[in-house]
């Protein structure tokens, strides 16, 4: 039984039906993806797999037969029989999204000789062209017979936008058409690597690094006099040639200064999260500029300096946080022998606000140019207040933390000195443990940013936060209850690390301090409902707080599903 290929797209949407929640797929995204692993199983010849299939889930069979029944009515378009042709039973290529799907053969005058490459729009293959004979690259759109009108146009786009440069360090383009129904272009092939897969085993030395990207910001500032943006500048889309030499490409996601369609419409979310610029994270796509490649070259830079990018968490989601939110790790830290000259041209890169960043990439490349030759360059550190500020976005818990208890302990100093009716040991007493606090929170932070330690620090900061705070309400030597409030605060505050397990640790935990301070002080039980709508409100604040914390995660798994 050999299933053609133009229903081989059967998706979720069955019947008509809507597609369930991706926390709770219903029975017919279920029976989707049954369909679409036993078609896979037949077009791999599989037929091991196919049997378990059917065998494991009879109702398929009902399935099979109905799509054989319309596959016999249904004409064959050009599409469908060059698939039929040129498609060969092989097992998907590593990245490549689960098709099995590899094309070789004949097309139109090039002859394919094997996928290179692949992305979520497009698939690359290594091509002969017949009449020239010459090595080139051959880009299609993935499934291009079941492609969009906005998959096509951003197709074709790209195609016109390479066609357009013509720079020593930007892969040429030379061809652009439509055969049997997919739309390709014929591009030059470079023999190398990318340089992802260069810098993924240690980093670059910092002169090799800084030659490298001058040849590359230069070749994005020819794009950008072409009136481009590219938008997706990351080190698998930079090939190293077999002169050593960089070549920027992979164009899908390039917006013109003027007008870019749907594709550029505001909230869409565009590029990939590790190396995209704040605004271009935010989905603020009209503020996307020149900038915004200054800011993704930064990110390289940071990446082939330290082997990691600025920002790269455990998911999507996570990552556009930080990068929204958050400040890498100074370079130096990781890497002692980078220059401190390189170290203030990648954060000029990388500032948040647009306008503190290089201006343009030609002026990114000239201030490497001028580290090079080892003269001054216009990358400086900042002021105080700038440096005051990447503190506190690289350490947000210790700095609001601080924030509050600084004040609180001046504060209760100008009342000791000016009252004259508090007593000196009693002072003391309040004012050690808010030192106490703000000094273990230094520690907590500290041992925060080791990976290992992580999880360790935090329940160390919530059982420190609770501790200290019950203690002092216990030191009080007036029975004000409105201050249990905090309590409260500090459950919010958990949810801040965005996980539910530590939003329910944190509202056990003030539960039981509050427990304890009941019995410390049983003036505060008086009435005697008073605690029990207090101890109520603390839990209501832990469920709404772990409710919303769940709807980030889920929202997180989805884009974890879904790759921007």
């Amino acid at each position: 039984m050999k299933l053609k290929p133009h229903w081989k797209g059967v998706r979720p949407h069955i019947m008509g039906k809507a597609e369930p929640t991706p926390e709770q797929p219903g029975p017919e995204l279920a029976d989707a993806q049954l369909l679409d692993e036993l078609v896979a199983a037949i077009q791999a010849e599989d037929s091991a797999r196919r049997e378990e299939l059917l065998q494991r889930h009879p109702h398929l069979q009902e399935w099979v037969n109905c799509l054989k029944s319309l596959d016999s009515f249904a004409p064959k378009p050009a599409a469908a029989q060059f698939a039929e042709t040129m498609i060969s039973n092989h097992p998907p290529a590593p990245g490549s999204n689960g098709s099995s799907l590899v094309v070789t053969g004949q097309f139109g005058k090039y002859e394919l000789l094997g996928e290179v490459g692949r992305g979520g729009m497009g698939v690359v293959y290594k091509a002969r062209q017949r009449d020239l004979k010459r090595i080139v690259a051959l880009k299609m759109i993935l499934a291009s017979e079941w492609a969009s009108a906005e998959e096509i146009s951003r197709f074709q786009a790209e195609a016109r936008a390479v066609a357009r440069l013509r720079h020593r360090n930007i892969v040429g383009i030379f061809e652009v058409g439509e055969e049997l129904g997919r739309h390709f272009f014929a591009m030059d092939f470079v023999e190398g690597k990318s340089l992802a897969e260069l810098i993924a085993t240690r980093p670059l030395a910092s002169d090799q690094a800084a030659r490298w990207m001058v040849s590359i910001a230069q070749a994005v500032d020819h794009l950008h006099a072409q009136g481009l943006i590219h938008r997706d500048l990351k080190p698998s889309n930079i090939l190293i040639d077999g002169d050593n030499e960089p070549m920027v490409t992979d164009f899908g996601l390039a917006k013109m200064f003027e007008g870019d369609g749907a594709a550029t419409r505001t909230g869409a979310i565009l590029g990939t999260p590790s190396y995209m610029s704040p605004e271009q994270a935010s989905g603020r796509n009209s503020m996307i500029t020149v900038r915004s490649d200054v800011y993704s070259l930064g990110a390289m830079l940071y990446e082939m300096l330290s082997g990691r990018p600025p920002f790269r968490e455990d998911n999507p989601l996570d990552t556009l946080v930080q990068v929204l939110e958050g400040e890498p790790t100074m370079l130096r830290q990781l890497v002692v022998s980078i220059p401190r000259e390189l170290e203030l041209i990648c954060f000029k890169c990388l500032e948040k606000d647009p306008e503190r960043r290089y201006a343009s990439a030609a002026e990114l490349a000239a201030d490497l140019t001028r580290f090079l030759r080892g003269d001054a360059v216009e990358a400086q550190a900042g002021g105080v207040y700038q440096v005051l500020e990447r503190w506190v976005r690289r350490q947000p818990g210790l700095a609001c933390r601080l924030a509050v208890l600084l004040p609180v302990i001046a504060i209760i100093q100008i009342y000791f000195m000016t009252s004259g009716a508090v007593e000196i040991s009693y002072h003391l007493r309040v004012v050690s443990l808010l030192a106490l606090w703000a000094g273990l929170s230094v520690v907590w932070q500290m041992l925060l940013n080791r990976e290992s330690l992580a999880d360790a620090s935090r329940i160390g900061t919530i059982l420190t936060d609770t501790g200290i705070l019950t203690a002092l309400f216990a030191q009080m030597n007036n029975n004000n209850g409105t201050l249990v409030v905090v309590y409260a605060l500090l459950i919010v505050a958990s949810g801040l690390w965005f996980q539910e397990q530590l939003v329910w640790s944190t509202t056990v935990i003030v539960e039981v301090a509050f427990g304890i301070l009941l019995m410390c002080k049983p003036d505060l039980c008086s009435p005697w409902h008073y605690p029990l709508l207090v101890g109520i409100a603390l839990a209501a604040v832990g469920a709404s707080t772990s409710f919303q914390v769940h709807r980030v995660r889920a929202l997180s798994r989805f884009y974890d599903r879904r790759p921007l």
